[in-house]
């Protein structure tokens, strides 16, 4: 596997590092650090930040490449990945609020928005990764989104909850409902969603990620929702 982590040399990189570190170094990913300096002030100190980075790397087993680029992020991070296929991009990002379409930066949003690569966003303060959420609406297109947290949640020890949320339907379809509010009859039904929510707990499994479900909570809001948590 091959994980590009990006830095500005900013504090809010630091979660990315922690982060890309402890998933680099279960995974025994070959790793590369990438930073993007805005201005031509900003290379001296951004080595630096890169060389302390690095180092911290360094303490979980891993010796990244380093490649310094000067100019617009997302352009930076769009040529790294087009030039190198990685299967994994981490960045850093700030918390911009609460609601809205850019509840993260801009530039987090263009950058998941433009690259090929799954994209893992580090806001806040998190050293470790131990649950992983997958939002599933049941459809084979989420499979590979399954299979690649799978993976990563056996490297690292983690759990996977497998979300699947409903829109409330008109009543006419309370049969329905009924069913997916009960776990074990909708795994067990032959309906489309209960196939693939089977295939989907075989696939985390196969993958030495093991599967149980957690049938005591539910999420109400504009529909009606059933975590399956996987531990």
């Amino acid at each position: 596997m091959k994980i590009l982590i990006c830095s500005d040399g900013m504090p809010s990189t630091e979660t990315a590092i922690q982060l890309g570190a402890s998933l680099a170094g279960s995974l025994k990913a070959e790793t590369t650090l990438l930073g993007i300096a805005e201005t031509e002030q900003d290379e001296l100190p951004l080595r630096d930040a890169l060389h302390t980075q690095a180092q911290s790397l360094h303490g979980h087993g891993i010796s990244p490449e380093i490649i310094v680029q000067s100019g617009e992020p997302v352009r930076q991070i769009v040529d790294q990945t087009s030039k190198t296929s990685y299967d994994l991009v981490v960045i850093g990002a700030r918390w911009t609020g609460a609601v809205g379409e850019y509840w993260r930066s801009k530039t987090t949003y263009e950058v998941i928005k433009t690259i090929q690569p799954p994209v893992l966003v580090a806001i806040g303060e998190r050293e470790q990764l131990k649950r992983f959420l997958v939002c599933t609406g049941g459809k084979e297109f989420i499979e590979q989104a399954v299979q690649f947290t799978g993976r990563l949640a056996a490297a690292v020890n983690a759990s996977v909850t497998l979300l699947h949320v409903m829109a409330e339907p008109p009543a006419v379809y309370a049969d329905m409902v009924r069913l997916e509010e009960n776990v074990d009859q909708l795994l067990e039904s032959k309906s489309e969603l209960g196939t693939n929510l089977r295939r989907q707990k075989r696939e985390l499994e196969r993958l030495g990620v093991s599967a149980d479900f957690d049938r005591d909570r539910h999420i109400t809001g504009a529909g009606t929702a059933s975590p399956l948590h996987h531990g």
